[in-house]
């Protein structure tokens, strides 16, 4: 299979065939090895997913207090 870049933007976008299955939202950290090709190393996160989640709920809990605040 074979993908080609294209300009959108400021930036060039390369896709990610359907058929690979990754993961939408994956974060990579792209760079060009010696050889001239791109590698895309996937990041891994420091928390599990149930971590993230928890720290997503408790933030939750403030937005009220943080929408008041925002004008002040």
């Amino acid at each position: 299979m074979t993908v080609k870049s294209r300009k959108v933007g400021n930036a060039l976008v390369l896709t990610i065939p359907a058929e690979l299955k990754v993961p939408q939202n994956t974060e990579f950290e792209p760079y060009v090895d010696e050889a001239g090709n791109v590698i895309f190393k996937k990041v891994k996160s420091p928390l599990t997913a149930d971590e993230a989640e928890d720290i997503h709920t408790f933030m939750d809990q403030f937005q009220p207090l943080l929408q008041k605040l925002k004008d002040r």
